[in-house]
């Protein structure tokens, strides 16, 4: 029977509330959705590796040890209470260290033939201590996991007799991105399921029902264990729940269940799946970073400059000879992106419309004449961040920062004409809430969580397209469209900035309906 409190224990791979605890959306919400839940009444403990790092650069003391099977044999590791940047009441951090889950960065990177085996192994063994952990508290009912890092304890709690206690408590699933599926074999020496939790192997009738039928060789898939196995599952916007329904299809640039449709079908069937859309805080003593265009510059200058001193070699001389060009220019609009550069951000930018030209040419052809800039901040992907200095170091309209700085990003929010988010999917996508929070409107993909925030023509702009070509064509369309308004019809385009400046994406809201839809008992 599982028992009923306002106790939440909520896992995840990152967490924003720490210093250096961040790499992407994931970690916002780790942050932002306890706050909103302690402000409700709730309390929550929230939990990551400490990854060897996170509890000696946030001020941290121990809590305890835990013993957990790992690997044939027992294992001893300890959990740590870590200060969050800005502490909230009735939210308390706890990190977990040992020394086989530690690094920096968060996220390691396999060769391509052995997709995960890092992180799906570093993750299973933090499963199996967070599930002791849980097992020793007695004041919690329910576990709210995030993502295929923390999916592991659905195996060990359906099938491991140490985990058995598990079923007591409600555990949901939360999935932020599809594309990320943590697979690994179940049987084999590397890696595998066999080699975390070689007891589960006395018996292998239950393989059948865990291997992910997709694969030829018997594989465990995280993502698909946390759609089948939660008690309740949600997504993180209306629109990219009812998406992952339906089959991808790359030909068209249709991101939807990335195989995993049918089980998402049979949740929906079920009534265990929902979507609640991801929200940003408005808190009402936020700092105007509205600065003239040169101070614009002036900071990205002081920015860039203190990040050369942290890398060798440092990026090239260009990339400051561009920001001085630029900032002794004066614009007449301003271009941004802040994003992770990687396929699924990035890609419709180098694909190529009916003209024959890719979007990103065309788009600063558009902004040569309207003596406009763009501006884009982020790194990831080698290839793309290669694409991106290619087009920059031949067009001086074009300012690529291969660097992520919060104090860059806050000025590109609040003094951009236009942000830009063409993203081929997005489950709900956090920037285009912040730079509309600051009166900025977006041109957007109307896909996912993107369609669910930005209404076209009230407080921005959409791009559609049932292919990739229809979609590279409609981005330029989009775009001139908003440049159109923006230089021809100034009380709409006020109009527009102000109901972007006026939309409300409140995490009291989604907080309200996780309380009501995902963690209450149906």
């Amino acid at each position: 029977m599982v028992r009923e409190s306002r106790q939440i224990i909520m896992i995840g791979a990152e967490n924003g509330a720490l210093k250096n605890g961040k790499v992407g959306g994931l970690a916002d919400v780790i942050r932002d959705l306890p706050n909103a839940l302690g402000r409700a009444g709730w309390s929550v403990t929230v939990i990551t590796p400490s990854y060897g790092f996170l509890h000696t650069v946030n001020p941290s003391k121990p809590v305890c040890t835990v013993t957990f099977p790992f690997a044939g044999t027992d294992h001893r590791g300890l959990f740590l209470e870590v200060q969050a940047m800005k502490p909230q009441e009735n939210v308390r951090h706890l990190v977990f260290e040992h020394p086989q889950i530690r690094g920096n960065p968060i996220y390691s990177a396999d060769l391509p033939d052995q997709p995960f085996a890092s992180d799906a192994t570093k993750y299973a063994l933090f499963c199996s201590a967070v599930g002791q952990f849980v097992l020793s508290c007695d004041d919690a009912s329910v576990i709210h996991l995030h993502d295929w890092h923390t999916a592991t304890l659905f195996l060990l709690r359906e099938r491991h007799p140490s985990f058995s206690r598990l079923k007591n408590y409600r555990i949901v699933f939360t999935i932020h991105n599809l594309s990320y599926q943590g697979s690994r074999p179940l049987r084999g020496k590397h890696a595998t399921v066999e080699e975390w939790f070689p007891e589960l192997f006395t018996d292998t009738a239950w393989m059948d029902k865990w291997a992910d039928e997709r694969y030829k060789a018997p594989t465990f898939t995280p993502m698909a264990a946390g759609i089948t196995h939660a008690d309740m599952l949600n997504t993180v916007s209306h629109s990219y729940a009812e998406e992952i329904l339906l089959p991808s299809d790359p030909k068209t640039g249709f991101h939807g269940g990335e195989g995993l449709e049918k089980l998402l079908q049979e949740a929906k069937r079920e009534r265990r799946l929902t979507g609640i859309l991801n929200g940003i805080e408005y808190p009402g003593d936020r700092i105007d970073h509205r600065v003239p265009f040169s101070k614009l510059f002036d900071i990205i200058h002081a920015e860039v400059l203190a990040w050369n001193e942290t890398l060798a070699p440092p990026p090239p001389e260009s990339i400051i000879e561009r920001i001085l060009h630029m900032r002794s220019r004066s614009a007449g609009l301003l271009l941004t992106s802040v994003t992770r550069v990687s396929e699924q951000k990035i890609r419709l930018l180098f694909e190529r419309g009916s003209a024959g030209k890719t979007a990103i040419d065309m788009i600063l052809d558009t902004l040569n004449r309207y003596n406009g800039f763009f501006i884009l901040i982020g790194n990831g992907d080698p290839k793309y961040e290669r694409l991106l200095e290619q087009c920059a170091a031949v067009n001086n309209r074009f300012l690529y920062l291969k660097l992520y700085s919060d104090i860059i990003a806050q000025a590109l929010y609040a003094n951009g004409t236009l942000f830009l988010m063409p993203s081929s999917f997005e489950p709900c996508g956090i920037t285009q809430m912040i730079a509309m929070r600051d009166g900025q409107p977006c041109i957007v993909h109307a896909t996912g969580g993107l369609k669910d925030t930005v209404i076209d023509g009230v407080n921005g702009f959409q791009f559609k397209g049932g292919t990739i070509k229809e979609q590279v064509d409609d981005l330029l369309a989009a775009t001139k469209r908003a440049l159109k308004v923006y230089s021809s019809d100034k009380d709409q385009w006020q109009k527009i900035c102000t109901e972007a400046r006026r939309v409300r994406f409140d995490w009291e809201a989604s907080a309200r309906r996780y309380i009501k839809e995902v963690y209450s008992p149906l």
